[in-house]
Order: C-alpha cells, then structure tokens, then sequence
C-alpha cells in the first residue's frame, strides 16, 4: 500500500489541496452510542446528555496512545450485566413497565430499576477500573505535559484536566448509575437509551456488550471562549502534538535516506493508522514483532521499511484526504458487496489531481439513489467525459489510478487492485462499455399479466454491478438465491478498462460464470414472459439483475468478438428463438383448447436444458413433442387464432434457417449465452394486440416446421 500511497501524497501537493495533518495519536471517534459527561467544578459528574446527531459524534477526537486508554473521549462497558435469571426477569419486568402506550407507575418502576441494579453483574470491575482511572487521571496528565501552556483562549481544556483528575471510575460508574435511573423513571419515552446501552448490557454474553463513548466536558463551558471538545481546541492540540514530535525526533547523518530520499530519523514507531469510512482504523504498515517470520531480515515493525516521519505523516493525511466523505463518488466508493469481504473501498483519481476531483470512482460503483436516472451508466459516463477529456487536453500523459482496500479482519487491510491506466483509454473504455452492453437484441420481458405489465427495463450495469450478478448463484428456476464469490471487484474493472488478449482471457471467465450461475434466472424471465400470469418474483435484494443480465451477457458477447448482428443468424440463437415461439404456441393451444389451465412448464422452457447443453438432442425432443400443437394452429381458422398461426409460421422461418446451418451437437459457453439470449429475444410482436388489426395470416406464414 505505501507505493500507492506515495504516488497519492505526490499527486496532492501544493498549496490549493490544503490538507490537514492531524496526528497519529489524535484520531476520530467510533460511531458509538455517544454521551456527554458534563463535570461542574470539583470534578463531580452534573450531568449527562446523550449525542445523536452523527456529525457531532465524527466531528469529535481524542488523544489515543495505547489501546483502550484515551482523553477526553474513551470507551466503557455498560454498567451492569443481567447474568443470573432473577437479574433477567426484573430486567424483563423493568422494560414492561416502562411500554409507552400504558400508564407507567413511577414507583413500580423505581422498585423494579433497584431490583436490577442488585441482581445484575458488575461490569466495571478490577482490569476494566483500573483503564477508566487511567482516562481520568495518568492520560490527561500526560497531554498537559505534552501541549505545554495553554493559550487564554483554550483554558478550558486546562480546567477539564484538572476537574477529571478529581475523578475516578468508582465515583464516575455510581454517578451514571444514579443519573441513568432517574432518566429511565423520569422519561419512558428515552428509556431504551438509557437502560440498554448505558445502565444494562443486553447481550447474552459480557463479551458481546457493545461499547459506549464517554465525552468528558465542562458543565459551565459557556463560561470559556470555546468549550474542551471544540474545533479550534482540537486543531491546537493536534499542532501542539505534532510539534513535540517533531522535537523529540534526531536524525542520522545526512547522507543516510529513506526509500524515498528523505533524511531517516533514529525515532522509532509504528506507521500512523489511518481513519477512513467503512473500513475503520486501517494500518498503513503492519510487519509486527509478534511474527517470528516478520525477523528473518533481522527488521520488523516500522524498520521494516524505512520511511521517514513526514513522509508516513503525509501518506496518513493523503489518504483520510482522499476518503473524506465529501469527496464520495469523486475519489471513493463503498465496494464492500463486490470485493469478497465485509468491508471495501474503491479509489481513483487522476495522476494530474485537481482541487476537486471528476466523479471518477462513480464510474465503476453504481450509486444507491432513489431516482433511476442518476443510478444509470450513461449518465455517469456524461457526467464523467467532459472532465476527463479536459485533463487529457492538458496533459495527454495523465493517467487514472485505481485501487482498492478490503478489511480481511479486524486488524488487517489487504489491497485487492492497484493499477494504473491512461486517461484516454477511460474515455474510450466508457463508449465501448456502453456499446458492448447494447450487443442484444430487442426484447420486452413482462414478469407481469397482460392486464397489469411489469416491464423489464434494460440497464447499462457498472463494473460493480458485474462483479455482484457474476457472484451470485440463481437456484430452483430462478427463486433462490446463493452468494458464491468467484469474481472480485478487478475484474469487473478490467472488464471496463483492459482490452485485447487480457480483455478477452477475463471475459471468457466472466462468461462461464454468468451461464453457470445465472442461466436458472435468464430462463426464468423468459418462461415468466411466455406466460404472462405474474407468478414468477424476483427477490427483493437482486432484483436489479433481471435488468442487468441481459446487458452483461451482450457485453462479454463483444468482448469475445460476437456482434447481434452476426450472432442473431447463428445456429444457438436460432434454437433459443425456437424454443421461445414453441413456448408461445404451447400457450395458445392450452388457451383454447384446455381452456386457459396452463401447465407449470411450457415445453419450449422445459427442453432448454437439454438444447443448451446438446441443441440437436433438444430440438429433436421439441419435434417429437411439437406435432400435435402444430397440428392443431394448422387446422384452426379464425380470427382468434392469429397469433398462433403467426407463431407457427415465425417457427417455420426459423426452422428453414436452421436447416441452412450447422447445428453443433455440443456448446461452449458463447453458444449457450447466444442460445439464451434467442430465447429471451422479440425481434418480431408475439401478443395478438401487438399484431397490426388488418394483418391476414396467409399460407406462406403459417409454413411446417420442418
């Protein structure tokens, strides 16, 4: 990660980015449940208050040397835990009593908190103690000493000090218990933010409590220019901690350099951990002592690889920089669902780094957004071109860096793509992305009825998008699913940026895992429309890909050399555009004859299977299964029956295609995409309304299937 990081750092140089350095040691805060501890003058707990507004918490930061041990925000345990069962059923009885929708009985509720308070376990005990004592007394110490003087203006964070250290975890622990019942007795309607995040643990286990922040401030912080926890307090004590580092840091001898040239200090330590959505605090190097394999070099740790402290400084800051939530959709994107792990992201950016960067990360992760419009590829791509078409007019050599984290664990980061490609190619890459999804044929899918259509729409996906269909296994004709992670988020990116050979190599991979596990659901959309009885649904979370899928297979299609103006006179799609009006005609025959009581499989579905597999074996199936429904739209008269002497004679003009052609007895992968395509397909109208109202069926139409 640092190479990347260093072309980052040097690709956001200079006066107009502006980006702050906030020490290693003085990070943001976790997006937990949030309280204001309010101290009065002699360090005694006045109130509290709890923060909801998550700017405000994210806004918040505090100084963080060892794990666990911070000022003056730190994290605590709830207060008790409800282990034994006289503990959980009071506890049980407490959150009844306190139902909203019923009268509440102040004293029941009062009885019943003490109860729980009894009954329940400790949480804040022995090891746990000893850690808040250190938040309130040993770590504030040790941040005045290092800040040195402070200013009038931030006097406040000097009282702070001195009002937490008249303070310790027993006398903190019984003040929250008190405040927090009497929140709990006094407001039902808050209740569960106190009772269950701050008073009692409901989780099973003590080990599965979830967290709490505790924000020390003044009780009478109108009183001062600007409270503790200020911005402008804040922005002092992060410039007064990087200038003690800065002094305490001795250099080597001038002619000993890092690997990027800069003077190595004989400082020691660990790279600074940088804090990006998503992903949380992530290491920039982690080669730990730890790991008997990390000392075969005689190096570990930081010494592993030498870098001096301003250039992990300014690789930390590049790359918070790069990920703040501002710059979203322009230099970052959340790819945790297409990279294989929990958590992902995706960034890109220009070598050539404007003040306010293209939407390039837009590019390839579709956008969550309620309007449709602005979820498209196209319009990104339109909104996308202009600019890089610009810096391309400017710099002909710029080139677009993409890379991208995932959180294998906890503690480590891993980079599943880091490459590098030319401005141009993004341009160029963007039109063939889009014409490439637009290799299919015209095709309407109804997953409705006649009487209340639900219209496919077709959808030029993102790479992202891809990656998400190619990983996802449709089952049982197309009604369940199975996550099965074969493809990763590069590959889906190379698909849009690669060409040639590696273009190629990709998309015959990408292809046979779109037949092996999307085919149920293609074949699924195109039963659903040759019936036209809204019974099939798609799941609520993958729906998306029924508009998706059929892009995907035309792109890969092209990818591969196949063009719908060649492939649409091929022998695989032939037999699917076969079996699609054998489907048709199938329906038109239980329609009158069997008096609408449609089977659950039309034959033409039924025998895709085999014909995607072996198109010789299927379509001779189909001739053996076809005769007495082609027997009887040839007999038939009326105009009631158009459509399925329509369909019989498509079925004709088809069959004397075929007959032109050589039909293979095995497929590969193209063969099968192109047969499933012909059966999704509707170059001609296939419903009696959509057939002109003075069109006549004559001889030549309604031709034998040969």
């Amino acid at each position: 990660m640092l190479n990347e990081l260093s072309e980052l750092n040097a690709s956001t140089q200079g006066p107009e980015f502006n980006i702050p350095s906030w020490h290693k040691h003085y990070g943001p805060c976790p997006k937990y449940r949030t309280f204001l501890v309010l101290l009065d003058n002699a360090g005694s707990v006045a109130a509290l208050q709890p923060i909801k507004d998550l700017q405000r918490i994210l806004s918040l930061r505090k100084w963080e040397v060892s794990n666990g041990t911070s000022f003056p925000v730190f994290n605590v345990p709830p207060i008790l835990h409800a282990s034994s069962e006289s503990a959980i059923t009071y506890l049980a009885d407490l959150k009844k009593a306190l139902n909203p929708s019923k009268a509440i009985d102040e004293q029941t509720v009062r009885v019943l908190a003490s109860k729980v308070c009894d009954t329940c376990e400790e949480l804040w005990t022995g090891s746990e103690l000893e850690r808040i004592n250190r938040c309130l007394q040993s770590h504030p110490a040790k941040l005045a000493e290092v800040v040195g003087e402070i200013p009038g203006d931030f006097i406040s964070l000097r009282d702070l000090i001195r009002r937490v250290r008249l303070l310790d975890a027993g006398k903190l622990r019984e003040s929250i218990k008190l405040i927090a019942l009497q929140q709990v007795t006094q407001s039902p309607g808050d209740a569960k933010d106190w009772l269950d995040t701050l008073l009692v643990s409901p989780a099973t286990k003590k080990a599965s409590a979830k967290k709490v922040s505790l924000v020390l401030e003044l009780a009478d912080r109108s009183r001062y220019p600007y409270p503790a926890n200020h911005q402008k307090v804040q922005i002092w004590i992060n410039l007064r901690l990087l200038a003690h580092e800065a002094t305490g840091a001795a250099t080597h001898e001038p002619s000993i350099k890092d690997a990027f040239g800069y003077p190595l200090p004989t400082v020691k330590g660990k790279f600074p951990d940088a804090s990006l959505p998503r992903l949380g605090s992530v290491k920039l190097r982690a080669m730990s002592s730890e790991s008997p394999c990390q000392h075969r070099y005689g190096v570990a740790d930081a010494e592993s690889f030498p870098a001096a402290p301003q250039v992990r400084q300014a690789m930390k800051d590049s790359l918070e920089w790069l990920a703040e939530p501002s710059r979203r959709r322009k230099t970052w994107e959340d790819v945790s669902e297409a990279c294989g792990y929990n958590a992902g992201l995706l960034f890109a950016y220009p070598s050539v780094m404007p003040p306010d960067p293209p939407e390039l990360a837009g590019f390839f992760v579709a956008e969550e957004s309620n309007s449709v419009s602005e979820t498209k590829f196209e319009a990104a791509a339109a909104r996308i071109t202009p600019a890089l078409q610009g810096i391309v007019n400017e710099h002909p050599e710029a080139e677009i860096r993409v890379f991208v984290l995932a959180k294998a664990d906890k503690a480590r980061t891993k980079v599943l793509l880091s490459e590098k490609y030319n401005a141009r190619f993004m341009i160029s890459g963007a039109q063939a992305w889009q014409d490439g999804c637009l290799n299919v044929p015209d095709f309407r899918l109804n997953l409705g009825t006649d009487e209340k259509p639900q219209w496919v729409e077709h959808l030029v996906p993102f790479p992202s998008e891809v990656v998400k269909c190619l990983n996802v296994a449709w089952l049982q004709g197309g009604t369940r699913t199975d996550l099965v992670h074969k493809a990763g988020i590069g590959e889906g990116i190379s698909l849009l940026m690669e060409t040639g050979t590696p273009a190629r190599k990709l998309a015959q991979k990408a292809l046979h895992l779109l037949i092996s596990n999307a085919s149920p659901l293609l074949l699924a959309l195109g039963h659903a429309d040759h019936r036209r009885d809204g019974r099939f649904r798609l799941q609520g979370r993958f729906g998306k890909h029924a508009s998706i899928l059929p892009g995907v297979v035309g792109l890969l299609l092209a990818k591969l050399g196949y063009t719908k103006g060649d492939y649409m006179h091929s022998a695989p799609f032939m037999v699917g555009r076969m079996l699609a009006l054998a489907d048709t005609l199938h329906k038109e025959y239980c329609r009158h004859v069997r008096k609408k009581e449609v089977p659950p499989q039309l034959i033409g579905n039924a025998l895709m299977s085999t014909a995607v597999d072996n198109p010789e074996r299927g379509l001779a199936r189909l001739r053996e299964r076809l005769m007495i429904y082609q027997a009887w739209a040839t007999k038939v008269q009326g105009d009631e029956y158009r459509l399925a002497k329509w369909t019989l004679g498509q079925m004709g003009l088809v069959s004397r295609e075929l007959a032109r052609l050589a039909l293979p007895d095995r497929t590969d992968d193209a063969d099968k995409a192109q047969m499933l395509l012909g059966y999704l397909a509707r170059p001609e109208a296939k419903t009696l309304e959509e057939l002109p109202s003075d069109h006549t069926i004559d001889d030549k139409e309604v031709t034998n299937v040969e």
